[in-house]
């Protein structure tokens, strides 16, 4: 039931609301409760889920590691093993999200991925858990980690067994890098090397523009964004959004070096600053034109309300 009074006063059973002089609703009543419940649960479920894992990940690391790096096989048997085991643990944590109505996950283009082997996957890096989703997508891709998780006497058997690349290195990531991919393996970066700032516009490293000069190789760009965003930068694990937030991946085709302002005869270092800005400006147009869509999105849902 809903009384209509003078003015611009609208009662319900459920709530109040009340417009403004800015002509914005102001809502009281039944869902603002509603509101407050939800965001509690999910900073209960993220607060949840990560010690979940952590102790999923201490046991792990006292049982089952162990055992995978006893049982017969070659060392590269043994890596691929526990990659296999890292992947599938990625996995359940992002279900368990899923399952809590935390956050979810889509992923647009998977089709291109069966053409990642031997390319360099550029990524940008909106939130803490979009390299769980690449990693639990890929399992035996190479990606850089910190340095620290080498020396940090929990993780680093089980990092090192790994066989990911350190980011301590300076150039021997270069090397490194190269490396992976001259092997065919798929190589995971993200060249901001630290999560996006939200607000600001993308500000590529070189590194991974290096990477792809030195070895030719073809990249596999993947646009990720996250509505609401959450566990962004400088944004702690609590302060979560005002709803679930949506993790999408969009892998877009293959491209070539040359698409990216490169050409043949250019100085490393010269084509590795073409490539990056090329690179800026592709993944800058992708989000804004991603950041259109979600708006005229949430336009439309509104006129249909």
């Amino acid at each position: 039931m809903t009384l209509r009074g003078t003015g611009n006063t609208e009662l319900s059973e459920d709530s109040l609301t009340i417009q403004g002089e800015d002509g914005a609703p102001r809502t009281h009543g039944g869902t603002r409760p509603l509101a407050w419940a939800g965001r509690r649960w999910r900073q209960f479920g993220t607060g949840l889920c990560f010690v979940l894992y952590g102790l999923a990940g201490w046991l792990g690391g006292i049982t089952v590691l162990p055992l995978l790096l006893l049982w017969p096989g070659s060392a590269a048997a043994r890596e691929y093993r526990i990659r296999k085991l890292a992947s599938l643990s990625f996995r359940w944590l992002l279900a368990l999200i899923a399952l809590l109505r935390v956050g979810t996950v889509r992923v647009e283009g998977r089709q291109w991925l069966a053409q990642a082997r031997g390319k360099l996957l550029v990524a940008n890096h909106p939130m803490y858990l979009d390299v769980v989703a690449l990693v639990g997508l890929l399992p035996q891709a190479d990606c850089v980690i910190k340095g620290a998780m080498h020396r940090n006497r929990l993780y680093r058997r089980f990092v090192r067994t790994l066989g990911y690349i350190s980011n301590d290195g300076g150039a021997r990531l270069v090397d490194d890098g190269v490396a992976s991919l001259r092997r065919g393996r798929t190589l995971i970066l993200f060249p901001e090397g630290t999560r996006s700032t939200p607000g600001r516009p993308l500000d590529f490293c070189r590194g991974a523009a290096q990477v792809a000069v030195r070895s030719g190789c073809d990249i596999l760009p993947v646009v990720i964004t996250c509505e609401p965003l959450a566990l962004g930068k400088n944004q702690a694990w609590h302060q979560v959004p005002d709803r679930p937030w949506r993790l999408t991946l969009r892998i877009c085709p293959p491209r070539k070096l040359a698409d990216f302002d490169w050409h043949e005869g250019m100085p490393h270092g010269v084509a590795a600053r073409h490539v990056t800005r090329a690179m800026q400006t592709f993944f800058a147009g992708q989000l804004a034109a991603a950041g259109k869509d979600t708006a005229d999105a949430a336009l439309g849902n509104e006129q249909m309300a």
